[in-house]
């Protein structure tokens, strides 16, 4: 063994990976499962859960606590909203849920036991303890939450943090979707019993009576459980109906009290409306009458405007006015002074003159007397009789001058009288002279005042203008005040009109809004269906699902990459130990010779093989179940968040190793011993023939041939003449690059398929599930904020739903069936082709297309039939017209002639919208879901980030595990590599001593052996190449998940990498083997055969 010591290391090496990679990848998985069991007896989690569209009454938690098989039953109550925290100016999504009454009771009851991390449990109404989702930080103890004060069902809006816990239900990164806010929840609050005032419950947690009995991950586990949830669907539809029933009646008895507060507050409003109206009729008929004034105001302020500047105009004209008048008053005076003396004149005259008149009139009489007494014979009668002439002459002369005065008089009089001078135009001559008179004197008089005003006049008018021009500018200001206040009036008048139209189109819009709430109010009354019980499993939360999912694909890798290991190992030490076994002939044929048995014989080899095979088994089992499982876990720690993991020792395990260890090298040593051993005594003491030399193929190719040197000639005889050590060489080297491929074309499979889906096969960013197609068609509902927004750039109604398909040999897939509102949609949508070239697949009239894996799986090619389930519960049968190439989730896509069939007489629902959107930022993204999430009948919002990101975490760690098993290939390629070389150059060390004899230098010895060793290497490399393209096809097969398909290819370069690195490990042994070649000594050409 001293002499062997290289080959011990090798062994021990390659047994150490082997182990190392048995030991390690098939315990994480079991420890996982430990450590998920241990979680959920020591949290007491739940084993089912009910949920119910219709929210879980007092009655239906009776139902399930007497259904057989229940053991215990945990009634809870929460909600989803958003918050705000004090230390933050992002609102929250939260889910806020009750505690039990006693949270740390040791009870079956008290389900789902929280671990508490930091702080204490909330005591007060407003104290609150939080679970966070995700990777975010745990909440500085202290924080408050404010909940919006229109949140129902809540005792307190505010809650204060005093304390952070982990919820047993939620121990991974994964995100828990909701309707409220961004979709998304951030934490959950969990306050004390009775903060929720809800009247029915949100969920029920059960445990099943006997399945703590089981380990939670085996299949009697899952009977248990699965014998009870039967039990709790078939109770179901009755439950339902009940509490359909009792929904109705309670929502008939709010509805008639909404529509008599409704009426109360129609009416109330409408005396409201009619006061509001006649106050503004009276306002406005106040403003009428204040503006009538105004105007009445400036009418009469513009007359005397107009009126003072005609008078001012007017006073110069006036003025000369007076001054004419004055002179003719005075001219007036003048006249009737000069009348009035001839009045009196005349009167005197005729005063005078009337007694004449006496006197002529007694004169007449006498001479007519005394002519009658006188005769005509008498000679006096003639003189008589002219005497009475003259006497009638002299009377008639006098009488016509008193006439005559009098006819001036009567005419003065009746002058005097029009003139307004005197009283009467019959007034006796001396009356009239006496109002003449006074007359005269009021004329002066009149006169004379007319002259005192003439001179005091101007001033007075001046004055006067003045007065009256103050008079105007008061009027004036008061006239502006008067208009501002009416303005202001008008105004108010005005505001006040517009806030009470406001106000009316407020409170007709809230009676509006309420009779519409009534409406609708009775149409969801009508629309309540029997409502639907969820009897849901561990397996529907998703941190169970992802834990579970991880664990299988660990299992599963662990299924396949040891038995490669071990595989390459039995191979290496195949080859190790019949060389080994070849370099000593002699001895053995001596020992043989000796009389020692083909048994004892083997036993010393078998013992060299197990020693090194024991001593690697137990320090791989060391690094196995220690190194392996924590750097796995710290992977995975990154996703899960379970504090039971803990290393374990598996003794069945590690027996089992170190037998699958010791049994192939054991196996490889007795084969390798064997067919030495039968050979008779004395031709085991003689050295084996040298092959014998012949022809090689490349001696045929002359050209070539002449043009190679000796060493090449050399190396090429040596290659193909000793098969048995070209083709050993090159099984434990392609064996490692084989290993080193499926590494890394594991990686290709991985890594690439979001962002391959994503980007080349689906092209819709946006998925929005539908409750209901009212969401669609209601006003202002999703289609409105979808055409609206935007961010969003095209939308399409599609129908979803999980379906079971049939091949002819009636073996059943899940898939889930699409199909459009429009043919156009889906080609819009997905990029329909084949995997292998690319082709395009057309989608007609006719198409049904399944995704590759699901095709695969029913062994279905195009061109077959197969059937799917209906509605109606019957089966349809199609014909598959494409296989399309699809990485994520399986699925039927189905033509609209084709979906028509599918429906049959079942009502069409569209429930599912899928979009294309312009987010580029998380910000972007959670903008428009809580916009989306606003509108009714909307089950959830999800982007294509929030798949892929979830996604990427799992591959993520995966491709973790993935990249260690490429760095322990890379080990074994060393390892591998390193044997393989050193027991190459022990079994020619007599011929690498004898070139040196023969002069050669070492760099030239170097070339002739290690250029041998490079080609052995690079062909194994080829041929690894070849090997590992099926093993990865395999292996990807059976790590897939459910519902993925990882991609079939592996990427260029990784065959690039996977040569490359066989090559610098080959080099770096070569390296390391020059000191050993360097060391070998010419004497060892002069030794005999051994």
């Amino acid at each position: 063994m001293k002499g062997s010591m290289s080959r011990v290391v090798s062994l021990f090496g390659i047994v150490l990976l082997g182990v190392m990679m048995l030991t390690g990848l098939v315990s994480i998985a079991p420890s996982m499962r430990i450590a998920a069991q241990k979680y959920y007896v020591q949290q007491n989690v739940f084993d089912i859960r009910v949920l119910s569209t219709l929210g879980l009454s007092e009655d239906d938690i009776s139902a399930i606590r007497s259904t057989e098989g229940v053991e215990a039953v945990q009634p809870v109550k929460y909600l989803d909203t958003t918050a705000q925290w004090s230390n933050s100016d992002e609102p929250a999504v939260v889910r806020i849920q009750q505690l039990p009454a006693d949270p740390d009771a040791d009870t079956e009851d008290n389900m789902n036991q929280l671990i508490l991390r930091n702080g204490r449990m909330p005591e007060a109404d407003d104290e609150c303890v939080v679970h966070v989702l995700g990777y975010a930080d745990a909440i500085e103890l202290g924080t408050t939450l404010t909940v919006p004060d229109d949140t129902d069902g809540l005792k307190c809006k505010k809650y204060t943090v005093v304390g952070n816990v982990q919820d047993p239900i939620h121990f991974s990164t994964d995100a828990e979707s909701t309707t409220a806010g961004d979709g998304t929840l951030d934490v959950i609050l969990f306050v004390p019993d009775g903060d929720l005032t809800a009247d029915y419950y949100t969920v029920c947690y059960i445990k099943s009576e006997n399945a703590d009995q089981y380990d939670n991950f085996s299949d009697e586990y899952q009977q248990a459980v699965d014998a009870v949830a039967d039990r709790l669907t078939a109770i179901s539809d009755a439950q339902c109906e009940t509490r359909r029933a009792q929904l109705i009646d309670t929502a008939n008895a709010k509805l008639d009290e909404a529509k008599q507060t409704y009426n109360d507050k129609k009416a109330e409003a409408e005396a409201q409306f009619a006061d509001a109206e006649r106050q503004l009729d009276e306002a406005q008929a106040q403003l009428d009458a204040a503006k009538a004034q105004l105007e009445q105001g400036e009418a009469e302020y513009t007359s005397g405007k107009e009126q003072l500047a005609q008078q001012q105009a007017a006073l110069p004209d006036t003025m000369q006015s007076g001054a004419d008048q004055l002179l003719t008053s005075q001219e007036q005076v003048l006249e009737f002074e000069d009348q009035l003396q001839q009045i009196e004149l005349l009167v005197n005259v005729q005063k005078v003159a009337q007694p004449l008149l006496g006197y002529a009139q007694t004169a007449l009489d006498n001479a007519q007397k005394a002519l009658d007494e006188a005769e005509p014979e008498d000679e006096d009668y003639v003189e008589l009789r002219d005497a009475l002439a003259k006497a009638q002459e002299g009377y008639d002369s006098i009488k016509n001058q008193l006439d005559g005065y009098q006819q001036q008089l009567d005419a003065g009089k009746q002058q005097m009288y029009t003139q307004g001078l005197i009283s009467s135009p019959t007034l006796s001559n001396e009356s009239l002279v006496t109002e003449a008179k006074a007359a005269l004197r009021k004329m002066k008089l009149a006169l004379m005042q007319g002259q005192l005003s003439m001179n005091t006049g101007t001033a007075t008018a001046y004055s006067a203008f003045a007065a009256a021009q103050q008079q105007l500018e008061d009027a004036r200001t008061k006239l502006d005040s008067g208009w501002e206040e009416y303005n202001s009036g008008v105004q108010q008048l005005a505001d006040s009109r517009a806030e009470y139209e406001t106000q009316k189109t407020d409170a007709e819009q809230q009676l509006a809004d309420g009779q519409k709430q009534i409406t609708d109010a009775e149409e969801q009354i009508s629309d309540i269906q029997n409502g639907e019980w969820y009897v849901l499993d561990r397996t529907s939360t998703m941190s169970f699902v992802t834990f579970e999912q991880y664990t299988d694909r660990m299992t599963a890798i662990a299924r396949v990459f040891p038995v490669f290991f071990f595989l390459v190992a039995a191979l290496v030490a195949s080859t190790t130990m019949t060389r080994m076994v070849d370099e000593n002939r002699l001895q053995m044929g001596t020992l043989k010779a000796l009389g020692y048995s083909n048994g004892q014989i083997a036993a010393k080899y078998l013992f060299y093989a197990l020693s090194a095979s024991i001593l690697g088994s137990f320090a791989g089992m060391a690094v196995g179940f220690t190194v392996f499982p924590i750097i796995i876990w710290n992977a995975f720690g990154m996703i899960f968040d379970v504090p039971t993991f803990q290393l374990t020792f598996y003794p069945g395990m590690a027996a089992a190793s170190l037998l699958i260890s010791s049994a192939v090298i054991g196996l490889t040593t007795l084969l390798a011993c064997r067919s030495s051993l039968h050979e008779k005594t004395a031709s085991l003491l003689l050295p084996r023939a040298p092959v014998a030399g012949k022809r090689i193929l490349l001696e045929y190719i002359t050209p070539l041939w002449k043009h190679m040197s000796f060493s090449q000639k050399t190396t090429a005889r040596n290659l193909f003449r000793y098969k048995k050590r070209f083709f050993m060489t090159v099984l434990g080297v392609a064996g490692c690059t084989a290993l080193l491929l499926i590494g890394f074309g594991i990686q290709d499979s991985l890594l690439p398929i979001v962002d391959k889906q994503s980007a080349e096969l689906t092209h819709n960013d946006l998925t929005i599930s539908l409750s209901s197609e009212k969401a669609l068609t209601t006003e202002n509902g999703l289609a409105d904020v979808l055409d609206s927004s935007s961010e969003v750039k095209s939308w399409g109604k599609f129908y979803t739903k999980s379906v079971s398909v049939y091949n002819a040999d009636n073996t059943a897939e899940t898939v889930s069936l699409v199909a459009a509102e429009d043919d156009s949609l889906m080609t819009k949508y997905n990029t329909f082709r084949t995997r292998k070239g690319h082709h395009d697949i057309a989608f007609g009239s006719d198409s049904a297309i399944l995704t590759e894996k699901t095709a695969t799986q029913l062994g279905l090619s195009v061109g077959d039939h197969f059937w799917v389930d209906t509605p109606s519960g019957g089966r349809l049968e199609l014909t598959l017209t494409g296989i399309t190439e699809n990485y994520i989730y399986a699925r039927l896509y189905l033509s609209q002639e084709n979906f028509d069939a599918y429906l049959g007489s079942a009502p069409l629902e569209w429930n599912t919208v899928f979009g294309q959107t312009s987010c580029e930022t998380t910000d972007d993204t959670d903008a428009l879901r809580a916009k989306l999430l606003a509108c009714n009948y909307i089950s959830s919002v999800t982007f294509t980030a929030d798949t892929t990101g979830m996604l990427s975490n799992l591959i993520s760690c995966l491709n973790y595990v993935v990249g260690l098993v490429i760095i322990c290939a890379g080990a074994l390629a060393a390892v591998v590599l390193y044997n393989l070389i050193s027991v190459n150059l022990a079994e020619r060390k007599k011929e690498l001593a004898t070139i040196k004899v023969l002069g050669f230098y070492d760099k030239e010895v170097y070339r002739y052996i290690f250029r041998e060793i490079d080609l052995l290497a690079f062909i194994g490399s080829l041929v690894g190449l070849g090997l590992g393209v099926p093993l990865h096809q395999f292996i990807i097969r059976t790590i897939e998940m459910d519902r993925m398909m990882f991609i079939r290819s592996i990427a260029p370069r990784s065959y690039l990498i996977s040569v490359a690195l066989t090559m610098v490990f080959n080099f770096a042994v070569c390296l390391i083997m020059r000191r050993h070649v360097k060391r070998i000594s010419m004497v060892e050409s002069m030794k005999a055969p051994e």
